[in-house]
């Protein structure tokens, strides 16, 4: 029995014991999830101290530190030193960009990566078709693609100056399954990752189910703060950092060449394994130069092709230094993540033929148009011209969840800031804009009509009324 009655004593969080099954730490981690995800633990409670609840339960101490570790891992709550430990902001908000719903909708939500060169694709397709031996391209092949296929990743890896070829370029199924096998194959459970305090939803995702911890670092406009990062290393024993420096994904931070190579120092000097996440960098006008370049021996380049070339493909070309090449290629044949031999080969026809230039100019052209549409809506906004998405500020008292809600009835789909948050931070004032998902420019325009209305009707309103 509890050496304390509670009968009468206020507790934030009162299991039932009656629903602990074995192993108990991590049924006990289930229920504080199931009842975070559902709303009865609201955002920013805070959690009973763990001897408290060892008494309540009457567990051992040691059970409730492993289960509070466990909800910690999945991204659930967080201690704060000499406070206790509370529920992270947002840990009831889905990170997932895919949407179920089937209602019609403006969409300026998801990223749809222009698709007027879909046809080209094609075009290349069926001759590659009519070539002797193309029926070979459906037979079962190596995991990894061919010496040919490899190559044209190389090549491609090396218009970012990167020193890659045949021996240091993996094709993966995607930069989301590159990401999945990175994860899993470099990094284990309680491991701790440097992230952006806004940085891209389908990681935090990965993270949480991997049980990775991730750490959210402050930005100011040149990027991630390298004192943040040192300090943040210092006092919590990093492993590894991920990054979007060609431009974040939500907030289109792009890094500066001196912010590049203060991290790429950091990396090399606290011997942090760094994840370059820059599948935007080849739709830039001016040509990249990668954080890997300044630590190339700790770096993983991820570059996908969906977004600059085309997403069906489900293609990406890894930069890998040679410490990770074994441990890697494991984590693919491990996971069976074979990719279709067909769609290598079209991936390295487009790169070897010169239409990949071409598909990135017309994209380009496209992402201008469309974001001249944004600013002439938004025209004291800051927006990034060459983006496929715009990073929204709201008023100080709405919420980008709030106003995702409102906008979804009002038929527009955008996402709020908390999908993208990592950590305890609570301001979330703000919307992603996929300026390049709708049909049709007009379309386009009328999504922004109602996005700026509802924003105007926010500032009207008085405070106190909005939650």
């Amino acid at each position: 029995m509890p050496v304390n009655s509670f009968s009468d004593y206020p507790m934030s969080w009162a299991p039932d014991k009656q629903e602990l099954t074995y192993p108990i730490y991590y049924c006990l981690a289930d229920m504080m999830e199931r009842d975070i995800k559902s709303g009865k633990l609201s955002a920013n409670t805070k959690l009973p101290p763990q001897r408290e609840l060892a008494d309540f339960l009457d567990l051992n101490l040691s059970t409730i530190t492993k289960a509070y570790k466990l909800c910690e891992m999945r991204g659930l709550i967080h201690a704060v030193t000499g406070r206790g430990t509370f529920v992270t902001p947002y840990a009831n908000v889905s990170t997932s960009t895919v949407e179920k719903s089937t209602a019609p909708r403006i969409e300026m939500a998801l990223i749809h990566p222009f698709y007027e060169s879909n046809a080209a694709i094609r075009d290349l397709t069926v001759e590659i078709l009519k070539k002797p031996f193309s029926e070979q391209l459906f037979e079962y092949s190596h995991p990894l693609g061919d010496r040919g296929q490899i190559l044209a990743g190389a090549r491609w890896l090396s218009r970012f100056g990167l020193d890659a070829g045949e021996h240091n370029t993996i094709i993966a199924a995607g930069a989301q399954n590159a990401l999945a096998t990175i994860l899993s194959s470099l990094f284990e459970a309680g491991d701790r990752i440097a992230v952006d305090t806004y940085t891209y939803p389908n990681f935090i995702s990965l993270a949480n189910q991997l049980y990775l911890q991730l750490v959210p670092i402050e930005n100011d406009r040149e990027g991630m703060r390298p004192d943040q990062l040192e300090s943040a290393c210092a006092l919590q024993n990093i492993k590894g950092v991920y990054m979007m420096p060609a431009g974040s994904n939500p907030t289109n931070i792009a890094w500066s060449d001196a912010r590049k190579t203060e991290i790429g120092g950091i990396i090399r000097k606290m011997d942090l394994m760094g994840i370059e996440d820059d599948n935007y960098a080849s739709l830039l006008e001016t040509p990249y130069i990668p954080v890997t370049l300044e630590a190339p021996g700790n770096c993983i380049y991820v570059s996908g092709l969906s977004k600059p070339l085309c997403p069906g493909l489900r293609i990406a070309y890894l930069y890998v230094p040679e410490s990770y090449i074994n441990p890697m290629e494991q984590g693919i044949f491990s996971q069976n993540l074979k990719i279709s031999s067909l769609n290598m080969e079209i991936a390295a026809e487009i790169i070897r033929s010169g239409l990949a230039c071409k598909i990135i100019q017309k994209k380009q052209r496209s992402a201008l148009r469309r974001n001249g549409i944004y600013v002439s809506y938004f025209p004291d906004r800051p927006a990034c011209m060459e983006s496929y998405y715009q990073w929204l500020e709201l008023p100080v008292h709405c919420t980008g969840r709030l106003c995702e809600a409102e906008l979804a009835r009002l038929g527009v789909s955008v996402f709020g800031a908390e999908r993208f948050s990592v950590g305890n931070q609570v301001k979330a004032n703000a919307v992603r804009v996929a300026t390049c998902s709708a049909k049709s420019d007009e379309e386009l325009k009328q999504g922004l009509t109602i996005l700026r209305g509802h924003i105007r009707d926010q500032e009207e309103a008085s405070p106190s009324f909005i939650v």
